[in-house]
């Protein structure tokens, strides 16, 4: 295929996997506002505001089951307005209100890596909804990406609230370890294909429109040296997954249009001080690990930092409450690997019984059909109400 049909794919199927967590439609609620309810198709809506840019959104079916499910977005570009999350969890609100179950989600009060913001918000729409209609008979979390990691720390953290969790293409590693990939593939980058993105892994230029300016120079680096492409992917360190050379150029491209995009919002939230550490760091599985080593450009972090993401958050496996968690094996942004992590969080602690690994081999991050979503929610169901452990 031809250098320029393989950019244009490359291009579009990595906007495709940056857009995942990113809202289209404005939400129609807008300003400070109290609680509105009004009724669509059978169902009872209540949307509202719990704060400044803090939306909410309220479902209750008039069959209803009993059952409520939060839902915990991903993370939107930090320069986009804040809105409630339709696109992402439209599809999957719609399936669930037709077999009888509750749905509410918030926008949180900012985009970006708002992690501590998405645990506020979704916690407290479990207060909201017994405020509108009562108490729910069991209440279950469902996560993507971001809001995954939301999602498995509200379990972790405050079991007493709910009764099971699906976490899908989520950090479960902990958010240190979805950094350091981000931050491991720019520094990787910059030793195998140096000056073709601008700034360095701690330091992105203003002004510069990643898609518009970067993404391409990229696109065409990579193709026109396939071999320190595949010798960047087998690194150790970040050990890319894919199945085609178009697979593997738009994962590359996927991490540093993330890294891009969100690394001044990250080093917003500590101040900016840097969280990625890769002073000590051994590389391996180059075919030259000494010149790697000391080629590759280094970065220390400060404890602060460090201690922020540890906060927001480190899994700690304590499982009191059935976990069920979807990821595909060829995930671009964050890389299967946090799985087989997570389930050694989860074995140390004694508490395997409780978690349930679902994967889908597939390329894609959160690329998941609404039939697999839904049944995953049904199977963990199942599980916490019944007893019934679901296969893999």
């Amino acid at each position: 295929m031809e250098k320029t049909k393989i950019t244009a794919l490359v291009l579009a199927a990595s906007a495709a996997v940056m857009a995942c967590d990113n809202p289209t439609q404005p939400s129609s609620v807008g300003g400070p506002t109290a609680s509105v309810q009004s009724a669509v198709g059978g169902t009872q809506v209540v949307t509202g505001e719990t704060g400044p840019n803090s939306l909410y959104a309220l479902y209750r079916p008039d069959l209803w089951n009993g059952r409520l499910v939060l839902f915990a977005h991903g993370a939107p570009p930090p320069t986009l307005p804040v809105q409630l999350p339709s696109r992402e969890v439209g599809p999957l609100r719609d399936a669930l209100l037709t077999r009888g179950y509750a749905v509410a989600y918030s926008s949180y009060d900012e985009f970006g890596v708002a992690f501590k913001s998405g645990v506020l918000r979704t916690r407290q729409l479990v207060g909201l909804f017994r405020s509108e209609f009562g108490p729910p008979e069991h209440t279950y979390l469902i996560g993507q990406s971001m809001g995954g990691g939301i999602a498995l720390m509200l379990a972790e953290t405050n079991p007493g609230l709910f009764d099971g969790a699906v976490p899908m293409c989520a950090p479960l590693g902990g958010m240190q370890m979805a950094i350091d990939y981000f931050l491991n593939v720019r520094v990787l980058f910059d030793f195998y294909f140096p000056g073709v993105v601008p700034g360095d892994a701690m330091h992105v230029p203003d002004g510069v429109d990643f898609n518009r300016d970067v993404a391409p120079a990229v696109v065409n680096a990579l193709i026109s040296n396939p071999g320190r492409a595949t010798e960047l992917a087998g690194v150790d360190q970040v050990e890319i997954q894919y199945a085609s050379f178009q697979e593997l150029v738009t994962s590359i491209v996927s991490a540093l249009g993330f890294h891009a995009t969100f690394l001044e919002d990250v080093l917003g939230r500590t101040h900016n001080h840097s969280m990625f550490d890769n002073t000590a760091t051994a590389y391996t599985g180059s075919q030259d690990d000494a010149a790697l080593n000391a080629g590759v450009g280094r970065f220390s972090a400060t404890p602060d930092a460090t201690n922020f993401e540890a906060h927001y958050y480190q899994p700690d496996g304590k499982l009191t409450i059935p976990v069920l968690t979807l990821h595909t094996r060829r995930d671009p942004l964050i890389p299967f690997a946090h799985e087989a992590v997570y389930a050694g969080i989860v074995a140390a602690q004694g508490k395997s019984d409780l978690l349930v690994q679902r994967t889908f081999d597939r390329f894609g991050h959160c690329g998941f059909t609404v039939d697999e979503r839904v049944r995953a929610l049904e199977d963990l169901v199942a599980w916490a109400e019944h007893g019934v452990k679901p296969a893999q």
